[in-house]
């Protein structure tokens, strides 16, 4: 098994070509990670969540990372960790365009929605609306992969 570091560019098209991540963040020294389906753009993660544990964990702490893997044939695999800053978009005057664009980007994939528990209704402002939009602007990525020797 030969063990590479990933290239700049390989990391960008390998979380670009996902949409299923883990979300790592922490809050009073206590660490935290959950799955997130995500769309992949202008070097930020779109995703969107319900109220709970993760969105007050990334509101107490913004600095997140993303696990993107790709399992391979056999016992080869990529790997990346993208690290990064949470921005909310919430429902309100000045964020609308880019509650749009997290919309535009999440809703062209089947289930972009899961594994939050409640489908957001169309369109995506609303009062009061208990889903929460955000992304996650990009700083730093590295990634490995493996392949047969």
């Amino acid at each position: 098994m030969i063990i590479r570091e990933l290239s700049a560019a390989q990391c960008t098209a390998i979380v670009a070509a996902n949409r299923l991540a883990r979300l790592a963040c922490s809050s009073d020294n206590q660490p935290y990670a959950v799955p997130i389906f995500y769309a992949y753009a202008d070097d930020c993660a779109y995703a969107f969540t319900m109220p709970g544990r993760k969105l007050d964990t990334m509101r107490a702490n913004p600095n997140v990372a993303i696990l993107v893997e790709e399992k391979g044939e056999g016992r080869t695999w990529q790997s990346v960790v993208a690290e990064g800053l949470f921005e909310e978009l919430p429902d309100q005057i000045g964020h609308k365009r880019l509650r749009e664009r997290a919309w535009s980007l999440l809703s062209k994939h089947v289930d972009w929605w899961e594994p939050g528990a409640l489908k957001p209704a169309l369109p995506p402002a609303a009062d009061h609306a208990p889903h929460v939009f955000f992304r996650i602007h990009i700083t730093r990525m590295s990634g490995r992969d493996a392949l047969e020797a």
